[in-house]
């Protein structure tokens, strides 16, 4: 299959946001009453730069900004107290590899791989219509099972997948 300008686009949006970057923490979001707002991640960087991600469709929208720097996903429209939340057993990890499954009949993100050179660190981020899926410390090469097991609508289907690892610092198709 050929790699649309979508493709192109997104693979380098996440290798710019993220290749050879350390993920510091992975921030949940809560609401006034506690509860996890289950369509956003965010992702420090660095200690102290953030990624978010929002999904309520096919894409997920992306932030480089707090939700109390500028609310980039309007969540303020829809909640009156938004609390951030690290993940306590988060281990930080200096990102080299990162796989994206695409869908391979539409311009539709379904999963980020990111991964520390050696494996033995990494988040897979999983986007359901509207829900956000993170596993921590996956073996990469059940990622499509583990995909196909949130995502049973997609049990039958074989992804589009790229990957940039630090031996080529190239994103190749597979």
């Amino acid at each position: 299959m050929k790699l649309t300008n979508y493709h192109h686009i997104f693979l380098k949006k996440v290798s710019h946001l993220f290749y050879s970057k350390t993920i510091s923490n992975l921030i949940l979001i809560s609401d006034e009453d506690n509860d996890l707002i289950d369509n956003v991640r965010f992702f420090e960087l660095e200690f102290s730069d953030v990624v978010g991600f929002y999904i309520n469709g096919s894409n997920p929208l992306i932030s480089i900004n707090r939700i109390d720097e500028f609310d980039d996903f309007n969540l303020y429209a829809s909640y009156s107290t938004l609390s951030e939340n690290k993940e306590r057993e988060f281990l930080p990890f200096k990102v080299g590899f990162i796989k994206v499954f695409f869908h391979p009949e539409y311009n539709e993100v379904i999963s980020i791989f990111l991964s520390s050179s050696d494996f033995s660190l990494s988040v897979s981020i999983v986007f359901s219509t509207d829900e956000i899926y993170t596993h921590m410390n996956c073996n990469k090469d059940d990622l499509a099972k583990m995909v196909k097991e949130d995502l049973v609508q997609f049990e039958d289907i074989d992804f589009l997948t790229c990957q940039i690892d630090s031996s080529t610092g190239n994103w190749a198709c597979i």
